[in-house]
């Protein structure tokens, strides 16, 4: 392209840009009594045990939470919470490093 004799550039990004949609937070349980609440360990560095220690909280505090924990494994392409779909009223997601 040209324009008066001197030629001209032109920039892209190729970052690009993505609509994202705002999603709400799940509403908050009412009470423990009587659910299911699912644990996701993210294997990382006592991310088990930290689980485990609110786990130990929960069940403490709440008598008859059943509980179930997956674990994830080293490939993003296995979606984990599928495994607790249907079986659990909560989450509780282990994170960071």
């Amino acid at each position: 392209m040209s324009l008066s004799g001197r030629e001209v550039k032109r920039l892209v990004n190729p970052v690009g840009q993505c609509q994202v949609g705002q999603t709400p937070l799940a509403r908050r349980l009412d009470s423990l009594q009587g659910k299911s609440i699912g644990f996701i360990d993210n294997i990382k560095p006592n991310a088990g045990l930290f689980l485990s220690y609110i786990e130990e909280m929960i069940r403490s505090n709440h008598i008859g939470v059943q509980t179930h924990t997956v674990r994830k494994n080293f490939t993003a392409c296995k979606l984990i919470a599928n495994e607790l779909e249907g079986k659990v009223q909560g989450v509780v997601n282990a994170w960071g490093d």
